[in-house]
């Protein structure tokens, strides 16, 4: 066969096998395409899964990011340090302060739900210290955390101890007696006369039945329980038996009703705290990140120190202001117009639960007594408040009868009350109000919509008319401490209120002595006035050492929020920041 007979390709009908393999190729390329996306999207839902447990900012203290593996680093600690002190606490379980150890372990279930945002804030504040400290000449040294770590790890001693309390006082003694020096000496005989017999072999358990005067322990044979060092109620008992053996009868112990006996059931020596232990590796936290913890733990208590010897003066600039306080609206409340009510209740049977059973003669004295009283409120110039003192409502005849703002919508009151004050306006007296309780004469003395639209309207009244201020505050202060006395605080100094109230309060002047409403975070609002200024004035020491104790965490906040701290809202605890800084 010559090339000139070869059969020719026709270029437009391509074989059946190249369109079935063009096909295949496609099919190839689109699962291959369709396997690409779907490992795109793993790897992206893999990487935002990472980054939101790990790379995701919590927190920014100072230009310093905080990220979500160093917040959850913190959360475990914390709970780790919770779980130990519950299985601490658990192991003291049985004798006469159960109870109060059932109390401290709900305590700390408590504070299991709040791990998370205790977390954020412990982390945020670790990281503002470090910054802050050498500027404050705070250093804690790598012994200082070595022995803090060591004490942390080591339950301290603990004794389990038994008592027979003596009472000085007979059984018939008043309430509040003191017993005398020959009471007390009669009580130590008694004691030791205790002591010779059990150690002669009497049966402790039955002798704390038949003897005991401490109703707490003497049904379970005077058996107290697990006491460790420091204790609050038995530190004297503690002392007495530290070192003794079991079984060893100690004492007597002298206590202010009287002489215990004290014997020692079993000693637990200082030890490793293997559930700390267990937990922290449990949970993953190593060796370094529970130093970080315990540094920062160590910077807290060395800021405090600071705050109570450097800042906090005896002598110090002070205003003295009154206030008049006004609850908030509780959150989603919606608005309507409620009356501020106070009363003077008369009642047939003063005092008496049930009034059904007073006679109509009384129900009639009752009535003639309350017209009398109603009488004199009406007069022109009449003192509510002090006529108040005669009402037989004693949860609030001191503060004027004040019942509160009425909302219809919630009210508790009974029928035949709530009639009357639909008919009441603004200012209104009743005339004496019948109901199951007895005669009401009812006083409508305030109206608002909402409290900060009630506030609003005080400052702008209380601006025009500074004077007014005591006056106003008697009759609209909802804290009835100051409202008695026009609403006067008295001196205020640094870091003796929050922040906020603090600044609105230091910011008056002669010239501007009526503050804008104050709303804090807990739910009132304060208007205060200011009375008088010192730059140096001595602070009581009573005042000094609440300023010392209470005074800090105002202080640190101050400090912090000048530094600069954004907080994720996701993760904030209620004392921090969440308003981001600003760029750059």
């Amino acid at each position: 066969m010559s090339f000139r007979n070869r059969p020719v390709l026709d270029r437009k009908h391509r074989p059946r096998w190249q369109d079935e393999l063009r096909s295949q190729q496609l099919i190839v390329a689109a699962f291959a395409l369709a396997i690409a996306l779907a490992l795109g999207i793993f790897a992206a839902t893999v990487w935002n899964s990472y980054y939101d447990a790990h790379l995701r900012q919590v927190a920014v203290v100072a230009g310093t990011p905080l990220d979500r593996e160093q917040l959850d680093t913190r959360s475990a600690v914390l709970a780790s340090t919770l779980s130990a002190r519950a299985a601490d606490l658990q192991s003291q379980l049985g004798g006469s302060r159960d109870q109060a150890i059932q109390q401290q372990l709900q305590q700390l279930q408590g504070k299991f739900s709040t791990v998370s945002n205790d977390a954020s804030q412990s982390i945020v504040d670790g990281a503002y210290m470090r910054q802050k400290a050498a500027e404050l000449g705070i250093t804690v040294s790598d012994q200082e955390i070595d022995d803090k770590i060591a004490e942390q790890r080591e339950l301290p001693l603990s004794l389990k101890l038994s008592v027979i309390s003596i009472s000085a006082l007979p059984a018939d003694a008043k309430e509040n007696a003191t017993p005398t020096d020959e009471q007390f000496a009669a009580a130590e005989q008694q004691a030791k006369q205790l002591i010779t017999q059990l150690r002669d072999g009497g049966d402790f358990a039955s002798l704390a039945k038949e003897k005991s005067s401490d109703t707490a322990t003497k049904d379970s044979g005077g058996l107290i329980g697990w006491v460790q060092e420091g204790d609050s109620t038995y530190a004297d008992q503690f002392d007495a038996a530290k070192a003794a053996k079991d079984g060893d009868v100690v004492g007597p112990v002298k206590t202010d009703a009287g002489y215990d006996v004290v014997r020692l059931e079993e000693r637990r020596e200082p030890r490793d705290d293997e559930a700390l232990r267990a937990a922290l590796s449990t949970a993953g936290v190593d060796d370094q990140e529970y130093r970080g913890f315990i540094r920062d733990e160590l910077l807290a208590q060395k800021f405090r120190d600071y705050f109570e010897q450097k800042v906090v003066q005896s002598t110090q600039p002070q205003r003295k202001v009154s206030q008049i306080m006004i609850n908030g609206d509780a959150a989603g409340t919606i608005p309507i117009p409620k009356l501020h009510l106070r009363h003077i209740l008369i009642q047939p049977l003063p005092g008496a639960q049930d009034q059904s059973k007073a006679t109509d003669a009384q129900w009639a004295a009752a009535l003639r007594k309350a017209k009398k009283i109603h009488r004199e409120v009406v007069k022109p110039g009449a003192d509510w408040w002090a006529i108040a003192k005669q009402s037989d409502d004693t949860a609030n005849k001191d503060s004027g009868g004040d019942l509160g703002w009425y909302d219809p919508r919630t009210s508790q009151f009974v029928q035949a009350f709530k009639d009357a004050v639909q008919r009441l306006q603004e200012g209104d007296i009743s005339k004496p109000v019948k109901t199951e309780f007895g005669y009401h004469i009812i006083w409508v003395d305030n109206r608002r919509t909402t409290a900060q639209q009630q506030a609003n309207d005080l400052v702008e009244q209380l601006r025009k008319d500074p004077d007014t201020f005591g006056k106003v505050a008697r009759q609209t202060s909802e804290d009835a401490t100051t409202a008695i006395n026009g609403g006067v605080v008295g001196w205020v100094a640094h870091y003796e209120l929050p922040v906020d109230r603090e600044q609105a309060i230091f910011a008056l002047t002669k010239d501007n002595p009526i503050s804008e409403p104050v709303v804090t975070d807990s739910g009132p609002i304060y208007i205060y006035k200011l009375l008088a200024t010192s730059d140096a004035r001595e602070v009581p020491s009573d005042r000094l050492d609440k300023i010392k104790q209470a005074g800090f965490g105002t202080w640190l906040d101050d400090q912090m929020q000048q530094a600069g701290i954004w907080v994720d809202p996701d993760f904030a605890s209620t004392a921090s920041s969440s308003t981001p800084p600003s760029a750059g």
